[in-house]
C-alpha cells in the first residue's frame, strides 16, 4: 500500500509541475496548453511507473526467452509524443508556429517519465528552468537581430521591364535584399505581376515600403505579408 501512495505521489507532482508549463502556453492561446500538459506529463509518469514494476507480474516465470525491459515503455511513449508535437506545429502564409509548444510536450513527456523513475529532484529543477526559458528569455530572444523574410506582391500596369528596376531600388533603399522574384505579364490587358520574397534584418517595416511604392502611379495592387 506505501508503494501505492507513493506511485500516486509521482503522478500527482508531474501533474502539478506539468500544469506549470500548461499554465504558461495557455496564457498564449496555444493548442496544447494547461490540460493538455497535465495529461501528458501525468500518462508518461503513469508509463514510466508501469515499465518499471511490469517485471512483478512476471517474477514467478522461469524462461531464458522472456525479457523484461523496464525502457521499452518509454521508448514508445517518446515515439507517440513525437506525434502529437506534430499536431501541434502549424505552417500558415510561411510562417510556422508551435515548435515551443512542442518542444514543451516534449519536456514534459520527459520531465514524467524522470518523476516516474523517482527523480524528483530533476523534475523540479527542470521545470525551474523551463519556466525561465518561456518567461524571461524570450525578451532576451527578442533583442537578438534576426533576419526576416518577406513575400511582396505587386500588380501594375505596362510592362514589367518599364517599372521592375524602380521597385527593386525602392526596396533595396528600404533594406530589403531581393532573393528571388518573379514575374507574370498580361499584354492583351496591358497589366504585370512581380512577385518578390526579400530579406531584411529586424522587424518588419511594411508601412514605409507601402508609402514608398504608392509613389509609382502605375501600380494598382500591393501585397506585403
Amino acid at each position: 500500500m506505501k508503494n501505492e501512495w507513493e506511485w500516486l505521489l509521482k503522478i500527482l507532482l508531474t501533474g502539478i509541475l506539468s500544469g506549470i508549463i500548461g499554465w504558461e502556453r495557455e496564457r498564449h492561446a496555444r493548442a496544447a496548453g494547461f490540460r493538455t500538459m497535465i495529461l501528458v506529463g501525468m500518462g508518461c509518469c503513469l508509463s514510466m511507473i508501469v515499465s518499471l514494476r511490469i517485471y512483478q507480474l512476471f517474477k514467478g516465470i522461469d524462461s531464458p526467452y522472456l525479457r523484461v525491459d523496464p525502457a521499452r515503455i518509454a521508448y514508445g511513449v517518446l515515439t507517440g509524443i513525437g506525434f502529437i508535437g506534430a499536431g501541434t506545429i502549424i505552417r500558415d502564409k510561411g510562417r510556422v508556429r508551435g515548435i515551443t509548444t512542442a518542444s514543451c510536450l516534449w519536456v514534459v513527456s520527459s520531465m514524467g517519465l524522470a518523476i516516474g523513475c523517482g527523480y524528483y529532484s530533476l523534475g523540479i529543477a527542470t521545470t525551474i528552468m523551463v519556466m525561465i526559458t518561456l518567461l524571461f528569455l524570450k525578451r532576451i530572444e527578442s533583442k537578438i537581430p534576426h533576419d526576416t523574410y518577406t513575400r511582396i506582391r505587386i500588380k501594375f500596369y505596362g510592362s514589367a521591364s518599364a517599372l521592375s528596376d524602380k521597385i527593386f531600388q525602392v526596396l533595396n533603399d528600404s533594406g530589403h535584399n531581393v532573393l528571388e522574384f518573379s514575374i507574370l505579364e498580361n499584354k492583351k490587358e496591358d497589366f504585370s505581376v512581380l512577385e518578390i520574397i526579400s530579406r531584411s534584418r529586424g522587424k518588419k517595416d511594411g508601412i514605409s515600403v507601402l508609402d514608398a511604392l504608392k509613389s509609382f502611379e502605375q501600380i494598382i495592387e500591393i501585397e506585403y505579408k
